[in-house]
């Protein structure tokens, strides 16, 4: 087997099976090579309730060339060492059937290797198609490869497992976890069903599921994180970030680019933005550490807080309170509204910046207008008593509209004083550690398992 065949059957049995990119699936070019000239076949064992077969492959590799995986199915975990080769380490497993049945099924696996030349190798697997609907089959898959190379994946079942890697990432799995440590390149992963946790990235990333959560590290490039039910959890972005989920949470460190972000029940955190922020969810509150561009930010259930705005903002929630801290100044600040059905709705402003106020309560019913600044207020109620409430103002001579409204609440417009800006530090702290919490929450820590585990089959 070999030094490199050793080192893949440790990684088996320490369990670790587990918008448009330049690495889309295409034709396999034509093999310089092929046969079974890369392929080891070990010997059928007898192990608990499975008849189990190790096969093994090498060829040769040149560094910054690609693996093409293809398999019908099995988990796949990928190495990188300084061999200039790709090799692998195939474990087959079939349950519950007798030896001459095992034995056949096993003998028909097949393992296809071909060397493509510069462009890389093409690895294949694929069980008798006749005998898998009848069958309990498995198989995992353990790669290694040179350390500067491209990766191109597909399993139709089981997890995709990749360490770091220099180069691109093209990944997809029917049903499985897909998990990474730092990748430099791009990086495109999809999986029907599981969970989606990647490193750091060198550049763009895509990541898809169709029922899990996503975590990112850092990514010095775009990121589309998309999951039909699950959290995401997203380091620091040097690009942009388009974030939808179904039914969970979004949570953002930062990102440099715009920001979309949105779910279809949860929260949305977002520290802070170097552009636009559109952040929508049907069911719950978001918190935005800070933005320089348009801000647009809606809930129909759930409150706002949006601190350090540098730009204008709309701001509209159906029931709870919205406080928003400016930081614009003259040339930055543009119309904004601040809208709740029913709640409290709260401004900060800077005592330097002009603006024309415009404060707005439907429903009095005990609820006032309080202001720092000397405002013109209309048709304040006594006690409990209904009808509506209006406040107008020019400060420093008027500048762009802040209209302020709600139907039922209060509104206060506070001076952005140092004492403001103090509560607003221990704020951002608070952030931090509520981002962190998440971030620790949705790491996965991977525990070893033996590699002849009967109860780990399809």
């Amino acid at each position: 087997m070999g030094e490199n065949g050793v080192r893949l059957k440790v990684w088996l049995g320490m369990g670790f099976m587990a918008a448009a990119l330049p690495l889309q699936a295409g034709p396999v070019p034509a093999a310089r090579t092929s046969g079974d000239k890369y392929v080891t076949r070990g010997a059928i064992t007898h192990q608990g309730r499975a008849w189990v077969q190790f096969l093994t492959c090498q060829a040769p590799a040149r560094e910054g060339g690609r693996l093409i995986l293809r398999a019908d199915s099995g988990s796949v975990v990928v190495r990188s060492d300084s061999a200039a080769q790709v090799g692998c380490i195939v474990r087959l497993a079939v349950y519950g059937t007798d030896e001459a049945v095992a034995k056949e099924v096993l003998s028909r696996y097949q393992l296809s290797v071909r060397n493509l030349g510069a462009a890389g190798v093409y690895i294949g697997g694929r069980f008798p198609y006749e005998r898998r609907h009848n069958l309990s089959l498995d198989a995992g898959f353990g790669i290694h490869a040179p350390e500067r190379y491209n990766l191109d994946i597909e399993t139709q079942g089981g997890g995709i497992d990749v360490a770091k890697l220099d180069g691109d990432l093209r990944a997809s799995t029917a049903g499985g976890d897909i998990r990474t440590g730092d990748v430099t390149g791009l990086v495109w992963v999809k999986t029907a069903g599981g969970d989606i946790n990647l490193g750091n990235i060198g550049q763009r990333v895509d990541a898809e599921t169709a029922g899990g959560h996503i975590r990112v590290g850092d990514v010095k490039g775009d990121a589309s994180l998309t999951t039909s039910g699950g959290d995401i959890v997203a380091g620091r972005l040097e690009g942009s970030l388009r974030a939808e989920t179904a039914g969970g949470s979004i949570y953002l460190r930062a990102a440099s680019g715009p920001v979309m972000a949105q779910t279809a029940g949860g929260q949305i955190q977002l520290g802070e933005c170097g552009n636009t922020v559109d952040a929508t969810t049907a069911a719950g509150s978001i918190r935005l550490d800070g933005a320089r561009g348009m801000v647009r930010a809606q809930t129909a259930g759930g409150s706002l807080d949006l601190l350090q705005l540098q730009g204008a903002v709309r701001a509209e929630t159906a029931a709870g309170r919205i406080m928003a801290q400016l930081a614009a100044s003259r040339d930055s600040f543009a119309a904004s509204e601040l809208e709740s059905t029913v709640g409290d709705v709260m401004v900060y402003i800077p005592m330097d910046l002009p603006m024309n106020i415009d404060a707005h309560i439907d429903e009095s019913a005990g609820h006032k207008i309080f202001s720092d600044f000397p405002l013109n207020v209309q048709g304040m109620a006594q006690g409990f008593g209904s009808g509506n409430v209006r406040a107008r103002g020019a400060l420093l001579g008027g500048g762009q509209l802040l209209r302020l409204h709600t139907t039922m609440g209060n509104i206060e417009i506070k001076k952005l004083d140092q004492k403001a800006l103090n509560q607003f530090k221990e704020y951002e702290k608070t952030f931090l550690q509520r981002w962190q919490v998440q971030w620790n929450e949705h790491g996965v820590v991977v525990q070893p398992a033996p590699a002849d585990d009967d109860d780990n089959h399809q």
